[in-house]
């Protein structure tokens, strides 16, 4: 399932708190957006410090959290998925009323395009999310910006190796 991005920071220079990337995603969703207004927000979130990452999954139910040291971790990967199949099938199945699937079609590929960031570490455990637009939170991610991250995440591991 894919989250919406609450919080996204990716630079080669870290921030206050030492992160060269920091995410930070919610479940998709006007109900899970009430829940974080409220301050029930379960969250996934990545932090990529100069030495270890750091992969914490929040759920109504508890937390977890794995840190990876940055020489453990074998591969970064990213992708992207444009949903242009369902997207077509709305707008041809709900053109013939009152043309609404040519409004819904399009809207729905704008809403639904999912891009995929992660790390694969020594041990072949892979972790990572995948995210798409948050009209609420008002990020748009491209992919421009999700390799940026992996960039970040090369650069430091060749860091480690040199």
């Amino acid at each position: 399932m894919a989250l919406v991005i609450k919080k996204w920071y990716a630079s080669e220079v870290p921030n206050e708190e030492g992160n060269y990337v920091h995410l930070v995603g919610r479940e998709a969703g006007l109900f899970a957006w009430l829940l974080s207004v409220i301050g029930l927000d379960p969250t996934t979130e990545i932090q990529i410090k100069d030495k270890l990452i750091i992969f914490s999954a929040a759920s109504l139910s508890g937390r977890s959290t794995r840190v990876i040291p940055m020489q453990s971790i074998t591969s970064a990967y990213y992708g992207y998925e444009k949903p242009w199949k369902e997207a077509l099938l709305i707008a041809v199945l709900l053109s013939p009323v009152f043309f609404i699937g040519l409004l819904l079609g399009p809207l729905y590929y704008f809403l639904n395009k999912t891009l995929a960031i992660g790390v694969v570490e020594a041990s072949s455990w892979s972790g990572g999310f995948a995210f798409k637009r948050s009209v609420i939170e008002g990020q748009n991610i491209d992919e421009k910006q999700a390799y940026r991250v992996i960039e970040v995440v090369r650069k430091l591991i060749e860091k480690q190796t040199t």
